[in-house]
């Protein structure tokens, strides 16, 4: 570059330019700044003297003694320390690419990090979030002091190939600290790549905000399929099987009494009653009644408090599908339309109460329920006997029958099914208008043992559940209830059914007949709840059943699919069980052959689940940050090569600084440029061809 210049410009030590009428840009004093000419010179004023002894030249070592002048060749003869181990590796090229490599590494460790953060539960939201946001800084940083080394070495070189104004110097120099240098035109024109990178270090900020908000906090599910849940109860009925009603037992480690679901009585005092001796069902119990009578009248099965919470644990919902054998009605539609004759069945006719004629639109009633043909007789025979008065009057030997139970009365129900609940027939009663309106229909249902898929949900610490499969098993009591016929065996019941070999007598085994006792209370609730009857208008009831769910309450009209209702509301009746967990049916699931009383599960009560909860979650957006850090590392991996490549081109090796030692070194190559006059001025430096010099001249060039 310098070889370029002197072809037209002389050699400001040149003789022939040395006169006063020589040109400013190339008198000699230009370059003595201790010339007395330029101290008196009006061009450059005496208050310019310290700056320009910094950087004059050609002046002996006397000249300069105790004046502050500023020699490069000082640098050399004065015995300056060598650079530290620290500072050679901060210099050396090598830094730029370590710094480089350092920024991949922290942005690796933020992928991983909110990698491994995705999807886990937000426990300690802020100190993960300050942690990402710490990675991020130091990736940023990494990368940006790469940038500036690489920027610091290719404005070096640049500014020795082109030819620059100040100001665009400045603006090279400076506008990685002072944003307005990076509104410079000519700096954009000559070196837009390092203006570029100097727009980068000041957005650089933004990497920080992008890549810490790619983690942010959800509200989700959490599912856990193969877990345990430690309080999952279960029903088993064969425990009344071993119940005596005068000897009651406790759960294991209980101190409360089991409950049955029946009351009893006997034909003797005390503990014995010997071979004559005979146990008795006579109702429901009254603390099982008191369950119906909720279960009954709700909207759903009755939930004990806490359930939710003792089965899945705090703050989580969760499922479980148990099986036992119980009782449960098989319904089945034997009449539909005005029209249609009820039919049999279970071999028997319906009953005298039930037929279509009464049903509307034919008749006036809306629901007919008869369902206790052949009911057990509370009284079996003439009490007033025992200490208590409440053992039979006769004395042994009592009848066969005594006790027994002939048969499980059906359900026969009949109801009319209307095709608008909005509509207030009850106005208008009137025959020409029931006969669009309204549909008979009749069920029948007979009692069974089923075998129960359920499945069990606790959601916002409520209770559900859903009858998965029935598997119906056997009748209750396989016999057929003659109507019309007395019986005349010595007891107060007059119930006839066949075979009566079928009977479920207590003297023909107690376990049996337990167990029956158990299912024939449950179905008596039932019945004695459904039966009776509707009449419109005005519905006029007789019966428990009217502010059921067995009705719709615009018009106290049933219910569609009225026979689905009947036996979901049974299901519900036996689900409601698990609210008093005294009920001697009521077990562990994981052990259906030990009792729960009022416990509380533990490991030894696990029994498979699947939990659910909705909690705060984080969640990664990966294609942000991966984003955002690769065009940081793309554009510092292109700088730190072009810084590499400048450096290697201009033959150092070791960085060049932007501190004041190096621009005082720099500028005593050159000459002042702080002058107004000369800050448009086109300037470079290189050796020139002057051998007598060997040394680095500077050139000025008319702007």
């Amino acid at each position: 570059m310098a070889n370029k210049r002197d072809s037209q410009i002389p050699s400001p030590w040149s003789p022939s330019q040395s006169t006063e009428a020589g040109s400013r840009l190339h008198s000699p004093w230009l370059l003595d700044p201790l010339s007395p000419d330029l101290r008196n010179s009006t061009f450059m004023p005496r208050k310019q003297d310290s700056r320009m002894e910094l950087l004059g030249h050609g002046q002996d070592a006397e000249a300069r003694a105790g004046l502050g002048v500023f020699h490069p060749a000082d640098l050399g003869n004065k015995g300056s320390q060598p650079d530290t181990w620290w500072k050679k590796a901060i210099k050396s090229k090598w830094s730029m690419v370590i710094f480089l490599l350092l920024g991949v590494g922290s942005t690796l460790g933020h992928h991983f990090l909110y990698n491994h953060l995705h999807g886990r539960e937000d426990n300690s939201q802020e100190w993960w979030l300050r942690l990402g946001q710490f990675i991020s800084f130091v990736a940023k940083a990494n990368f940006v002091v790469s940038i500036l080394m690489a920027h610091q070495q290719v404005v070096w070189r640049s500014i020795g190939r082109q030819d620059y104004s100040v100001d665009a110097i400045n603006s090279l120099f400076g506008a990685v600290h002072n944003v307005t240098e990076l509104f410079n035109r000519e700096a954009w024109g000559k070196s837009w790549f390092l203006m570029f990178l100097a727009i980068y270090i000041w957005a650089s900020p933004l990497v920080v905000i992008f890549t810490s908000a790619t983690l942010s906090v959800r509200p989700g599910m959490e599912r856990q399929d193969n877990v345990n849940c430690q309080s999952v109860r279960t029903l088993n009925f064969s425990h009344e099987r071993t119940n005596v009603w005068n000897k009651p037992t406790k759960a294991k480690n209980q101190s409360l009494l089991g409950l049955s679901l029946s009351f009893w009585n006997t034909t003797f005092d005390g503990d014995d009653g010997g071979p004559d001796g005979i146990e008795y069902w006579t109702s429901p119990s009254v603390q099982f009644s008191a369950i119906a009578s909720k279960a009954l009248y709700g909207k759903e099965a009755i939930q004990r408090d806490g359930v939710a919470m003792d089965v899945c644990g705090s703050g989580w919902n969760c499922s479980t599908t148990i099986n036992f054998l119980g009782p449960g009605y098989r319904c089945d539609i034997i009449a539909e339309g005005k029209d249609d004759t009820i039919k049999k069945y279970g071999g028997i006719t319906p009953p005298r109460d039930l037929n279509m004629s009464m049903l509307a639109p034919n008749g006036n009633f809306t629901y007919i329920a008869v369902a206790d043909e052949g009911e057990y007789a509370g009284e079996q025979v003439e009490l007033g006997g025992g200490e208590n008065g409440n053992k039979p009057l006769q004395d042994p030997p009592y009848p066969q029958n005594l006790g027994a139970f002939r048969t499980e009365p059906l359900i026969w129900l009949g109801y009319s099914e209307a095709d608008d609940f909005t509509v207030e027939y009850s106005k208008n009663w009137t025959q020409e208008k029931l006969q669009s309106h309204f549909t008979p229909r009749v069920f029948a249902c007979e009692h069974w043992e089923v075998n129960y898929t359920v499945n069990l949900n606790y959601t916002g610490g409520l209770q559900a559940y859903t009858v998965l499969d029935r598997g119906y098993m056997r009748k209750l009591i396989d016999t057929t209830y003659v109507r019309g016929n007395k019986s005349v065996g010595g007891t107060m019941d007059e119930t006839v059914a066949t075979p009566e070999s079928n009977y479920v007598r207590p003297q023909d085994g107690m376990e049996d007949y337990r167990l029956t006792a158990a299912y024939h209370s449950l179905g008596k609730e039932l019945r004695d709840f459904i039966k009776g009857t509707l009449k419109q208008p005005f519905a006029i009831a007789n019966g428990k059943f009217l502010s059921s769910r067995l009705l719709d309450r615009h018009d106290w009209l049933a219910v569609p699919n009225l026979e689905d209702v009947v036996r979901d509301l049974y299901e519900d009746l036996i689900i409601s069980l698990f609210s008093d967990p005294q009920i001697l049916a009521v077990s562990w699931a994981a052990n259906p052959s030990e009792r729960t009383g009022v416990a509380k599960g533990g490991a030894e009560t696990a029994y498979p689940c699947v939990r659910e909860r909705t909690a705060n979650f984080f969640h990664y957006r990966w294609q942000t940050l991966v984003g955002v850090y690769s065009a940081s590392f793309f554009i510092a991996l292109v700088a730190v090569i072009y810084g590499i490549s400048a450096m290697y081109k201009d033959g150092v090796k070791e960085q060049r600084e932007m501190n004041f030692a190096s621009l005082v070194e720099e500028a005593n190559k050159r000459m002042s440029l702080s002058q107004e006059d000369y800050r448009r001025s086109k300037i470079g430096y290189g050796p020139m061809d002057d051998a007598s010099s060997g040394r680095a001249v500077p050139v000025v060039r008319e702007p």
